[in-house]
């Protein structure tokens, strides 16, 4: 049975956080910063306004290759 887990090598972090990211602000969510280790984990954080939007971010990031691990730290500007 194949694993899930991509089969893309783990990537330079600044230069995976650095996708990450690029790729969440063309959706135009600047708010959101990326790092990430060497295990291709990343690590979300910053302020968006809704919970569909923190869903749509999450979604790009375990999207994007080399990544294997998404944690979020992201809080939100309006109370839901």
């Amino acid at each position: 049975m194949k694993s899930n887990k991509s089969r893309n090598p783990p990537a330079n972090p600044k230069s995976l956080s650095a996708r990450v990211e690029r790729i969440i602000k063309r959706f135009g969510f600047d708010g959101v910063h990326v790092s990430s280790d060497k295990t291709g984990q990343v690590t979300l954080s910053g302020i968006l306004d809704e919970v569909n939007d923190r869903a749509l971010v999450v979604a790009i990031a375990r999207t994007t290759p080399s990544v294997t691990v998404v944690r979020c730290e992201i809080t939100f500007s309006k109370p839901n």
